[in-house]
């Protein structure tokens, strides 16, 4: 890791869609520092969702690419939350590889949207909290290492204002590490160019003390207060780098950054793959799934749209 000293005017200006480790002062303190521009426009399909839902799914995905990116082995790291009839969203889903590749939807209601905006129209920030949105329900996140093993999933109750502080518990209980994250997704219109989703994320974690380290807690304590002065603009300022943010935050510390690795939207789906899965129904539930001549398909994820003839689905 490389440490950051008073960043020099030719590092202000951070490359978007990177992820890079961090370590604070004597490595009591390590984490994780996100900054995504075209990427996450990519994944929330631009206009595709309302602003309330593609905010809370934003930080759906910027959680799973900070844990993703932690991860010793190549695989994928889910987070899921499941609404209850109360709220208006009802399944939010975003994934991340260790390669980097995100995707990410959302299930909601339209009349139950309007409903909790009207009623919540005078609320500070930027609009109604996870809670409320979701109206409680479920928060999971899940580690699929692939190749036919076993999953880990820890599940708790959406109980936060947001889902940052939903996988903070989840740290908490199931893992037994201190962790704080902060994360912020919003609109931003550079001059000549059109509006789209930005974000931003740190995630850091107290280490185990050891011989070298000593006790932790002090380092720990200061790195938590430090985060609570962090402000949602400046995780999606392009203008404020992640070298110079750092030095802001953790220079009485000192903090290391190391190499950074690139992120991006990439779905998963194929034409292949799902015809693979139309094959392994019955003759009959295959002509079923017949409409005008032919069998239509669209990914969640990636709203891709895939058509089939009889041709291609016979055996």
């Amino acid at each position: 890791m490389t440490p950051i000293d008073c960043p020099t005017t030719s590092q202000m200006t951070m490359i978007d869609d990177q992820i890079s480790a961090v370590q604070i002062g004597k490595g009591e303190v390590r984490g994780r520092i996100l900054r995504l521009g075209t990427s996450l426009d990519d994944v929330l399909g631009g206009n595709r969702y309302p602003d309330a839902v593609a905010m809370l799914l934003g930080e759906a995905v910027m959680i799973a690419a900070l844990v993703a990116s932690s991860l010793k082995f190549e695989g994928r790291f889910l987070v899921q939350a499941h609404g209850t009839n109360e709220g208006a969203v009802s399944l939010l889903a975003a994934e991340c590889t260790t390669d980097g590749h995100m995707r990410a939807y959302a299930r909601f209601d339209e009349a139950s949207l309007e409903r909790i905006l009207a009623e919540n129209s005078k609320s500070s920030g930027w609009g109604p909290d996870a809670k409320t949105l979701t109206g409680g329900g479920s928060f999971a996140m899940t580690i699929d290492p692939g190749s036919g093993k076993d999953r880990y999933q820890g599940i708790s109750a959406i109980e936060g204002a947001t889902l940052a502080a939903c996988a903070e518990h989840f740290f908490k209980q199931s893992e037994q590490i201190p962790t704080r994250i902060k994360l912020a997704v919003g609109r931003l219109q550079l001059p000549g160019s059109a509006e789209e989703w930005r974000g931003g994320g740190i995630m850091v974690q107290r280490v185990a003390a050891d011989a070298t380290r000593g006790d932790a807690q002090d380092a720990w304590d200061m790195s938590k207060a430090l985060m609570g002065t962090l402000k949602d603009e400046e995780l999606i300022d392009p203008d404020l780098g992640s070298e110079r943010l750092l030095y802001r935050l953790f220079h009485e510390q000192g903090v290391r950054l190391d190499t950074p690795m690139d992120v991006r939207a990439k779905c998963s789906c194929s034409r292949e793959r799902l015809l693979a899965s139309i094959k392994t129904f019955e003759v009959v539930q295959r002509e079923e799934m017949f409409r005008d001549g032919k069998i239509t398909a669209n990914c969640e994820f990636c709203a891709t749209e895939y058509m089939f003839s009889p041709e291609d689905v016979a055996y």
